[in-house]
């Protein structure tokens, strides 16, 4: 890995504290025991092949499972201490989670957290390979080997170009909104900014008659992107959820943010772990103060 990422053998023998001789040897019989070059050699030229490459990949998330191994048997027998690891995704789910941990924090000071933000599909692999200790995602049910835990339910938020709902024009009829809120019936017809994620889309051209549904315009991976298209009248951006603060932050001059009602289904946050993991004492622990918390959430009706 080493070698990988200095891609040269001299610094990367003097970053090991080894001598160059023995560090060549130990990647060429490492060569012939996988069958594979792992890096083009020439005079002054040095890159992965793509074995290598994969191997790179691989090798980052063995050291760093080792690391997190290391520190989950420290922990047993020491009490609550420890690092707990979480994979989670952008928007809302990142304050209550921040709440958690400040809550959690406050009775048990010596805890550490390690937070990985990224996409549904990346969670999901690092609860495979073992990266996480659990994660915090949106619409996710149970998987092969992974249980799922509904913690909160949240609405689908729309964000409207101001000027749509100015005055109506050819192209787009004004839209009616309330102080909180605008109706999915106002979404029909229009063009849709919609989150790229798999089956987003069939889920929001769900919500509409045939011969009254949107047409999608563009797909979103980051909630700006979103936004910015949304500000620029390239159409209405729907997501579920609303990140921290952001409802005021962007509800201004240009675009207003509201709930879409006359929607049935809602979109649920849940934890996700790999069943057949044993989790530190100290993972348990948290685990169960963000049910706790979830809980006492839904009935207040957050």
């Amino acid at each position: 890995y080493t070698v990988a990422l200095e891609m040269n053998f001299t610094k990367a023998a003097e970053t090991l504290h080894i001598a160059q001789p023995p560090l060549s040897r130990q990647i060429k019989d490492l060569e012939e025991e996988l069958g594979v070059r792992l890096f083009e050699r020439r005079p002054h030229f040095m890159a992965l092949t793509p074995e290598g490459e994969l191997l790179k990949q691989y090798a980052a998330q063995i050291l760093d499972l080792a690391d997190k191994a290391a520190e989950n048997v420290r922990e047993i027998g020491q009490g609550l201490n420890g690092t707990i690891n979480i994979s989670t995704i952008e928007g809302k789910t990142l304050q209550f989670l921040s709440e958690w941990i400040v809550s959690f924090s406050a009775e048990h000071p010596a805890v550490r957290y390690n937070i990985w933000t990224g996409g549904t599909d990346e969670i999901m692999t690092r609860i495979r390979n073992g990266l996480c200790d659990f994660a915090i995602a949106q619409d996710v049910r149970e998987t092969a080997g992974i249980c799922c835990d509904d913690l909160f339910y949240e609405n689908w938020t729309a964000i409207v170009p101001k000027e749509y709902t100015m005055q109506s024009t050819e192209e787009h009829p004004k839209i009616a909104l309330t102080d909180d809120s605008i109706h999915v019936r106002e979404l029909c017809s229009r063009d849709l900014i919609v989150p790229m994620r798999l089956g987003r889309e069939e889920e929001i051209l769900s919500w509409f008659p045939e011969g009254e549904r949107p047409r999608i315009r563009c797909r979103f991976t980051h909630i700006m992107t979103a936004y910015e298209l949304a500000r620029q009248a390239m159409g209405i951006a729907v997501f579920p959820g609303t990140a921290p603060g952001f409802m005021d932050a962007l509800d201004g001059d240009e675009v207003v943010l509201r709930r879409i009602d006359g929607i049935s289904a809602k979109p649920a946050f849940v934890m996700l772990y790999a069943e057949d993991r044993m989790q530190s004492n100290v993972v348990r622990h948290f685990m169960e103060h963000i049910r706790a918390s979830a809980e006492d959430m839904m009935k207040e009706g957050s």
